[in-house]
């Protein structure tokens, strides 16, 4: 294969990934923003309904924090990779490290970002011309 042909598999399966990682945590944000702010609506007491409200803002918080950590650099390195940026190469090796724990595609796509990026067809591919 050419280095064309693996930056195509990478820039797709990252921009698969982010648009994975992208749902679930939209979902999760909804569905603990739904759990505690229902809870705090649905109790009588005032002391409830703030612990539920709060509850609902951290949940909205940390999954927006955690799903920008998760999302913006698979995103990036599937743009990047897409539009053949030389910047790829850093995006894709923080992105690879991030998927790699997600069993199984995630670490196949991993292995396969970090072994194309720093192969030397990999580098060759992404040095500024």
């Amino acid at each position: 294969m050419k280095a064309q042909d693996h930056n195509k598999i990478v820039a797709i399966g990252f921009g698969i990934f982010a648009a994975i990682f992208a749902f679930t945590f939209g979902l999760l944000m909804l569905v603990s923003m739904g759990v505690f702010l229902g809870m705090g609506f649905t109790s009588g007491d005032d002391t409830q309904a703030r612990i539920g409200i709060a509850g609902g803002i951290f949940a909205v918080i940390f999954y927006l924090v955690v799903g920008a950590v998760f999302v913006l650099p698979t995103a990036m390195t599937g743009w990047k990779a897409f539009k053949r940026r030389p910047s790829a190469r850093i995006w894709g090796t923080i992105a690879a490290i991030l998927v790699i724990g997600v069993a199984p595609l995630g670490t196949a796509l991993g292995v396969y970002a970090l072994w194309f990026f720093f192969s030397a067809q990999g580098k060759e591919f992404y040095s500024p011309v």
